[in-house]
């Protein structure tokens, strides 16, 4: 698997030795000893798959419970360029863990295979498992961000992103992990694209409720809103409890302009979602489209105090307060409005700045964290400025515009 924001994904193999200890000591037999795992390594890494896997099934033969070797199969099984995920499950599943850490590993691993199987509800799954194994299992969390990313689930994606975060032990990782929840807002995968990878998975698993999500969405935004609307419709129907399916059925219908029928579904909404906030925005759809402002303007409040990130709706609560005439809060929301437009245009070039940056995390950056922090804040992301500026803080406690903004923001 190829993430958009990071080298593919691979566990080292001097690493693997780390994770699950020097292997099974080797009885060796005496008429022939197995082959050398470190050999079989160099001829991994000079890409001579056929061989090092020839090799390894020898030592296996040899040495049937070896951790170690099964782990470094089924890496080799999927790093091959031809890759072949069924044997890495086959191999990976004969493994006996022993720690949390390990069994992550292993989780993390099965995952991977599964990707490339494109079974990615399986993926999700081993990914979080990994996770809740160990937060910190090397790329299991790079992986998910990327997975849910792709499937546009950006506040899922945002939300796994700021948890990892908090727990990622190494320096540079950390800055990188806060670094990418920038790149979420400011690059989104072209709606095309997800219709190619997804439809045909969602053709095969209907049921699962991500994916008919993903792909009625961006059938909507791939100007392609009849076809949209029938996968949410399905999805709705098949998940009639599920806020995420009303959710994504509700904004389906209103970013593929059919307001008469969001007005009769938004009256549908089950009772025990009604007090969701989630659902504030598309009321405000539908009061916005019966031309009732203050209602609207009601509406857009409750959502936008929800998303402080959503510059949509911060752009239709500005419009619902002209209509309405609260020319007070109208000036406030185009103050916000303009800030975070401004930020947008901006944070690209300093997300590549940032990025561009070999030794980002390693070394203080007061300068550049503050920058990022406020357009951050500029933007609604009240968690990753306070972020930026522990940052700050880290290198310099006594740094007087993070701590004043700190305060303010806290």
């Amino acid at each position: 698997m190829t993430s958009r924001s990071r080298a593919p994904i691979a566990i080292l193999l001097a690493a693997l030795a780390l994770l699950l200890g020097a292997g099974a000591l080797v009885a060796g037999r005496a008429f022939q000893a197995p082959p050398d795992l470190a050999v079989i390594c160099a001829l991994a890494r000079q890409g001579r798959f056929d061989r090092a896997q020839q090799l390894l099934a020898r030592y296996l033969r040899a040495v049937p419970g070896d951790n170690r070797a099964h782990l470094l199969m089924a890496q080799f099984a999927m790093d091959r360029p031809d890759a072949q995920p069924q044997l890495a499950l086959d191999h990976l599943g004969r493994m006996r863990t022993r720690t949390p850490r390990e069994a992550a590993v292993v989780r993390f691993s099965m995952g991977k295979a599964h990707y490339q199987q494109k079974r990615y509800d399986l993926a999700e799954t081993y990914w979080k498992e990994a996770l809740e194994l160990d937060p910190t299992v090397p790329e299991a969390g790079w992986a998910l961000v990327d997975l849910l990313d792709l499937e546009g689930r950006t506040q899922e994606a945002h939300r796994l992103g700021m948890r990892l975060f908090k727990v990622e032990p190494d320096p540079r990782d950390r800055v990188r992990l806060l670094l990418e929840m920038s790149r979420l807002d400011i690059e989104r995968v072209a709606p095309g694209s997800v219709v190619q990878v997804f439809e045909p998975v969602w053709r095969q698993h209907p049921a699962y409720l991500p994916l008919a999500l993903a792909v009625g969405y961006a059938l909507v935004r791939n100007s392609q809103p009849a076809e949209g609307i029938a996968v949410l419709r399905d999805a709705v129907q098949r998940h009639p409890d599920s806020a995420e399916a009303w959710d994504g059925w509700l904004t389906g219908l209103d970013r593929g302009l059919r307001p008469d029928l969001l007005r009769r579904e938004f009256a549908r909404l089950p009772q025990s979602l009604a007090a969701d906030p989630r659902f504030a925005k598309h009321e405000g759809s539908v009061a916005q489209a019966a031309q009732d402002w203050p209602r609207a303007v009601q509406a857009y409040r409750r959502a936008y105090a929800f998303e402080p990130f959503n510059g949509v709706v911060l752009y239709r609560l500005r419009m619902a307060l002209r209509a309405a005439g609260e020319t007070a809060e109208l000036h406030r929301a185009e103050e916000l409005l303009t800030a975070y437009q401004d930020a947008f245009k901006q944070l690209g070039p300093v997300y590549l700045e940032a990025a561009a940056i070999k030794t980002l995390g390693l070394e203080p950056r007061p300068e550049l964290y503050h920058r990022l922090a406020a357009l951050r804040e500029q933007m609604g992301r009240f968690d990753e400025a306070r972020a930026w500026h522990r940052l700050v803080l880290r290198d310099a406690p006594d740094d007087p515009l993070s701590l004043a903004a700190l305060a303010r923001l806290e």
